[in-house]
């Protein structure tokens, strides 16, 4: 994605406790006011409340004292046995900590408050957590299950008919398929949120909509498109009194420009941008070198070091690592073009350091947050030993005891012993139910170890009987036909008076249509393109073959898929697909589908979108279908995951994530 888009999704994601847009000193007063009330209140669920919203507030600029009126607010929840308090302190301490940049403290609060919000039923929590847990996947780069919980969230707002917390992580999910470059599904999205947001007052939102579909149609090469919104994002920028999205706006505009060669338009928007970035303190460096890139494709040089070097200057002020990554590659092109190869080489060594940098830093983050949860489980390990340790020398003395007791006073040594006889009795029922549990989980095990590889010889078994009876068909059948053929047009040369007749002509005819027909089943049952040239080309074949029939067009995008899968998995994958495109064709009454693979190191990602009727998955919960639970074992037993979203009139989007260790 490109420099701007990262930027503005992080703008977005802002607003992830979806509150008020109140400056600093409305919030000061609020929290005053508060803190007066908090020092009458009783220790009572009303004063959890109280802590809730101090603590709210305060969030904005004082995150220490937010997360003091956090804890103490958990502190006394658990004491009043207020487990609503718990939730919801935990919810709030969650973002606290990814604000603190302690990802594995947010993530434990968010795991907290999520239970507490399934036990009691409360759907808004509920939602609240799932933006919020997106929003941490979204911090570790992990835009698969971002996306997911994205995703999560809009349903459950759309439920509570909660218009303005939907629409802010409907920008959220946005946001994630840029980074992605999922940019047909993020024209889709964004396009249903125009049309929402649409004589609405929400201005703001409004802007961020036409931001996020000009980037779309950027990075997806449709620039006629975006060119087609300026006049849309300007009328926004008029009616707005949001000072960083005007900015934010002007940028795009500037962009879109830029990537359309009007070099002269987009300084004129970047200069808009950074005049408001200056005033407002509102990143400065991130404008400015947007205006040093415009003046550097416009071949002005002078005014290109200039800038480019002042953004340089402000990023070490501000030590802005986008900037710098955005700043280095253009200043390596300016020193190049000056003839300073020396220059260009060591700023182009910079943007490479950094950019491995970068990707080092988030991967040394995820790891921090693996071994901070793996030395969690440590101690709590050390903590049940050392209670265990304790138990036993307190049974010790206890047994002490109890010889003395039953030295000293035989009157009670009967009803001791049949005490220590009840107890011995209570004991081994509980081993034996222990054993039966042990023995339970076992067989449960052993049976879904039974089950994958009864699902393995199945999937074997029935690729095996594919491929025979596609070889039958075509060899044997096939090979009959052809012959017939070659009978027919023998008899038709040596008894003339045979082309004018109609029923020859028609048995010739269906002879031949027959014969196409053999080999179109042979083809689908073991189609020969997958075993010479791969998933991708057999796919595309099957997309050109759909499309070919007018009514359905079936697209086809791959990323990284250079090297084959293993044959198995390729199979495997090509049956997902068709399975999926079959169903299309009968069912969702669409005219466009979009079948897209990502393929990263040791993962693929492959997303199936429609524009067809679609259908309410709160309705279909529990019903039986036969080609979905086919699709879904073929699925478990590439081990991957699958997620459907759909809703009725606005299509389907089935998305698959596999892990993939075999390479060819």
């Amino acid at each position: 994605m490109n420099s701007q888009g990262r930027f503005l999704a992080l703008y977005t994601l802002l607003l992830l406790l979806f509150s008020k847009t109140i400056v600093a000193q409305q919030h000061d007063r609020i929290a005053d006011s508060l803190k007066i009330v908090l020092a009458k209140s009783k220790e009572d669920t009303n004063k959890v409340n109280l802590l809730i919203e101090l603590g709210n507030t305060v969030s904005y600029y004082d995150l220490v004292a937010a997360e003091k009126y956090m804890t103490d607010g958990i502190a006394l929840s658990k004491k009043l046995k207020y487990e609503e308090g718990v939730g919801r302190c935990s919810y709030i301490l969650g973002f606290v900590y990814m604000d603190l940049s302690n990802y594995p403290a947010a993530w434990q609060q968010l795991q907290e408050a999520e239970a507490v919000a399934v036990k009691l039923g409360l759907t808004d929590l509920l939602a609240k957590v799932n933006n919020a847990k997106g929003g941490w996947y979204y911090m570790q780069s992990d835009m698969f299950n971002a996306s997911y919980h994205y995703s999560k969230a809009t349903t459950l707002f759309q439920q509570l008919k909660d218009t303005v917390r939907e629409i802010t992580v409907f920008q959220n999910l946005i946001s994630t398929l840029n980074e992605t470059k999922s940019y047909q599904r993020s024209i889709k999205l964004n396009l249903q949120l125009i049309e929402k947001l649409k004589g609405t007052p929400d201005i703001t939102q409004l802007s961020h909509a036409y931001n996020h579909l000009m980037i779309a149609y950027v990075g997806n090469k449709e620039i006629n498109k975006a060119e087609q919104l300026i006049p849309l994002l300007r009328s926004c920028i008029n009616q707005s009194i949001d000072a960083a999205g005007i900015a934010d706006a002007y940028y795009v505009i500037g962009d879109v420009y830029l990537q359309s060669n009007r070099y002269d338009s987009a300084i004129t928007y970047f200069n808009k941008a950074k005049e408001i970035a200056f005033k407002e303190n509102y990143q400065p460096a991130y404008f400015t070198v947007g205006l040093g890139t415009a003046y550097l494709q416009k071949k002005d040089l002078t005014n290109a070091g200039k800038y480019l070097n002042e953004a340089l200057a402000l990023a070490k002020k501000s030590n802005t690592r986008d900037v710098y990554l955005k700043a280095y590659l253009p200043l390596s092109e300016y020193y190049f073009q000056l003839n300073n190869p020396v220059k260009a080489y060591e700023y182009l060594k910079e943007y490479n350091n950094l950019y491995d940098s970068v990707l080092t830093d988030q991967t040394r983050q995820y790891a921090s947050y693996l071994e901070s949860m793996n030395e969690t489980q440590k101690k709590e390990k050390e903590i049940t030993a050392l209670t265990l340790s304790n138990t036993e020398k307190e049974i010790t003395v206890v047994k002490r005891n109890r010889l003395l007791i039953i030295g000293g006073i035989s009157s009670l040594s009967l009803l001791l012993l049949l005490g220590l006889l009840y107890r011995n009795i209570q004991q081994k029922q509980l081993i034996t139910n222990n054993h039966n549990i042990f023995q339970e989980a076992q067989i449960k095990f052993l049976e879904r170890q039974q089950q994958v590889i009864s699902l393995q010889s199945m999937v074997n078994g029935q690729e095996t009987e594919r491929s025979r009876i596609a070889k039958d068909l075509h060899d044997g059948l096939g090979g009959l036909f052809s012959t017939i053929k070659m009978y027919f047009s023998t008899l038709q040369h040596d008894e003339p008076h045979l082309k004018t007749s109609l029923l020859f002509s028609k048995s010739y005819e269906l002879i031949d249509t027959a014969s196409e027909e053999v080999r179109r089943i042979a083809h689908n049952m073991m189609p020969e393109v997958l075993m010479k040239l791969g998933l991708i080309p057999s796919i595309q074949d099957m997309c050109n073959n759909i499309t070919a029939g007018k009514l359905l067009k079936v697209k086809l995008q791959s990323y990284g898929m250079e090297r084959r899968l293993g044959a198995s998995t390729e199979i495997m994958l090509y049956r997902i697909v068709q399975e999926l495109l079959n169903n299309i064709i009968k069912h969702a009454q669409a005219s466009e589908v979009i079948v897209q693979f990502n393929k990263a190191p040791e993962r693929l990602t492959v997303t199936i979108e429609d524009n067809g009727r679609g259908f309410d998955l709160l309705e279909n919960e529990g019903k039986k279908n036969a080609g979905l639970e086919t699709i879904k074992s073929r699925v478990n037993y590439l081990n991957g995951n699958i997620s459907i979203e759909s809703s009725k009139d606005m299509g389907t989007t089935i998305m698959m994530d596999f892990l993939i260790n075999e390479e060819a």
